[in-house]
């Protein structure tokens, strides 16, 4: 038998004491257990700080005891804001909404080609027959539309949610380029309203059936990247770094930030490790790899270590990334997705 679980215990002693009661927070809207802050809360603070009554309060306290015990509880599971769990449904209850995996591909150092190796791998994904769709969570900085050469603006869909753009690969993707009347407009938002663009990039955008939803972060380790932990249930995140001391440094911030939240780090990219002379021989411009320095940190594998091509900056920059093929980007891919079947 369990001890009591009060309401003035803290948040995070609970769900360290009886991890069974994390379901039951985020069952009751209460998304606590992963925020480094609120979880230092009380429960009855964090019911105050959700605007709780205190006939909620005490259903709460009622069911994280029945869960503490093994027994059935008044919510329906759901999946945590962070980590592993089940399918989504998307907009409604309809089996044919869901989204397999959601998988954010971070760094926390900007100019390390985030959103390259996201594209990339949501090209050799779909040339695998995978169903792929990517959130361009760089509200202020978008560059996945361009990349893709996706152009004009998401209609409402059948089921009332907003239909994203296809590419030609028939890849999903929703950016905020989309909306602006020249790409060059410039989105002068606080935090709080691009933490709400995307999570309406994620819950009002009618993703349909997805084998992948890949969301490109912007860097840093702020509001963006925080409302995508917090608030959209991640099956993993894939850190990207680039071969220079600085960038691991900087990016070690967004490892630290991933882990504190309790994030589940699926694997770790070096991109611009190389770059390969038409005699097939290497240079490393940007000095010796650290990618072992993460891969250590992280505990997770590394994925790949992608070269310097120019012929791939002029693809993206004409829209037609979908063209490029490389080896080390479809070995990046199978890497990725055997990966991600070793830890479900």
């Amino acid at each position: 038998m369990a001890e009591t679980i009060t309401a003035d215990m803290v948040i995070h002693d609970v769900v360290t004491r009886y991890p069974a009661t994390v379901k039951v927070f985020h069952g009751h809207g209460l998304p606590c257990t992963a925020c480094a802050v609120g979880a230092r809360e009380s429960v009855a603070g964090g019911a105050r700080t959700h605007r709780f009554s205190p006939e909620k309060l005490e259903l709460l306290v009622k069911d994280l005891n029945a869960a503490a015990n093994g027994e059935p509880t008044s919510v329906a599971p759901k999946k945590a804001p962070v980590g592993k769990g089940i399918p989504l449904n998307m907009l409604s209850s309809d089996p044919d909404r869901k989204i397999k995996q959601v998988i954010a591909i971070m760094s926390g150092k900007g100019g390390v080609g985030k959103s390259l190796v996201t594209g990339l791998l949501a090209v050799s994904l779909r040339r695998q027959g995978q169903r792929v769709g990517i959130l361009d969570g760089d509200i202020t900085g978008p560059s996945i539309a361009r990349m893709f050469g996706t152009r004009g603006q998401p209609t409402k869909s059948a089921s009332g949610g907003i239909e994203p753009l296809r590419s030609k690969g028939g890849i999903k993707v929703m950016s905020m380029n989309m909306f602006l009347e020249k790409e060059s407009d410039p989105v002068v938002w606080r935090g709080p309203m691009i933490s709400s663009a995307i999570k309406q990039f994620y819950s009002d955008v009618d993703w349909g059936q997805l084998d992948y939803l890949l969301v490109d972060l912007p860097p840093g380790t702020s509001d963006a990247p925080m409302t995508v932990m917090q608030a959209l249930p991640l099956d993993g995140v894939v850190i990207v770094s680039s071969p220079q001391m600085l960038a691991t440094m900087v990016v070690m911030k967004c490892v630290n930030m991933v882990q504190q939240l309790k994030g589940l780090i699926v694997g770790v990219v070096e991109n611009m490790s190389y770059f390969e002379t038409p005699n097939h021989e290497r240079y490393e411009i940007f000095g010796p790899s650290n990618a072992t320095e993460l891969v250590s940190v992280t505990g997770a594998p590394l994925l790949g270590q992608m070269p310097i091509d120019s012929a791939l900056t002029s693809l993206c920059d004409a829209g037609r990334v979908e063209e490029y093929y490389s080896d080390a980007y479809e070995a990046l891919a199978a890497n990725f997705v055997s990966t991600l079947k070793i830890k479900r």
